[in-house]
């Protein structure tokens, strides 16, 4: 590999976790987020193999860090990355948020592209405020795709939207609905707002359309990067894709 492209990929992890354009936008916000609040004790709830869970514990050495998924193989995964990066403060177990039973446990709990896997999901986010200590934060964010409109011919994504009609069988919300469940919960709103709005969905759709073009797309990646870091500095009120919901206890 060209030096110069080890050496930028390196930078580029110490930032981001991961270089697929969808979970670039969602490191940004949360990054965003967290630069301002102080938290010991956190729970990415629905972690998948980790990737936000390591990628805030390598930032957060001083926090210990849970992540929760119901997948032993993502489990496992996320077991073995955190002992290739040597992070100690951090533990992954099998989890079903369904039947979540903690109570007062973490200070800071972010959710990120679960929900909208889990029907009845307002159990879920019941369970999860009730695992928050009082005055502890819930970071959820999740699809919008009610309110979803692509800005590309949507023939074009007819295998990701056969792919989301099997996979997003929990229910969704608009910004509005998702205040009032928040509030409903005993949460006071500190953040909501839509995400992937015009400069996002054009990042997340250009990574999609040149899936099978690789040397297109490596091409493209520059943009779509500077694309996508737009998205948290401009409205998106206008057929986004996504949301962000944050509320605290």
């Amino acid at each position: 590999m060209n030096p110069i492209i080890q050496i930028g990929k390196r930078f580029f992890y110490r930032f981001f976790p991961s270089a697929f354009i969808s979970a670039y936008i969602h490191t940004l916000y949360l990054k965003r987020f967290v630069r301002n609040i102080a938290f010991s004790h956190a729970l990415d709830a629905g972690c998948g193999t980790g990737l936000f869970t390591l990628f805030l514990a390598s930032r957060f050495p001083e926090a210990w860090f849970t992540g929760y998924d119901l997948s032993q193989d993502d489990i496992e995964q996320g077991r073995e990355e955190a002992r290739q990066k040597g992070l100690g403060n951090v533990s992954f177990e099998v989890q079903d948020l369904m039947s979540l039973a903690e109570k007062e446990k973490f200070d800071f709990i972010f959710s990120i592209d679960c929900l909208e896997h889990i029907p009845g999901n307002q159990k879920v986010m019941a369970n999860l405020v009730r695992a928050l200590v009082p005055g502890g934060i819930l970071y959820v964010a999740m699809p919008c795709e009610k309110i979803h409109q692509f800005l590309f011919p949507k023939r074009y994504f007819e295998k990701y939207i056969r792919w989301a009609s099997g996979e997003h069988i929990g229910d969704q919300y608009t910004c509005n609905e998702l205040v009032a469940i928040f509030r409903s919960l005993g949460l006071t709103i500190l953040q909501a707002q839509y995400t992937f709005g015009f400069w996002g969905k054009l990042a997340w759709e250009l990574d999609m359309l040149t899936d099978s073009r690789p040397r297109l797309k490596r091409l493209l990646l520059p943009f779509l990067f500077s694309a996508g870091a737009l998205d948290p500095l401009c409205g998106n009120r206008s057929g986004p894709y996504g949301l962000v919901m944050v509320g605290q206890k």
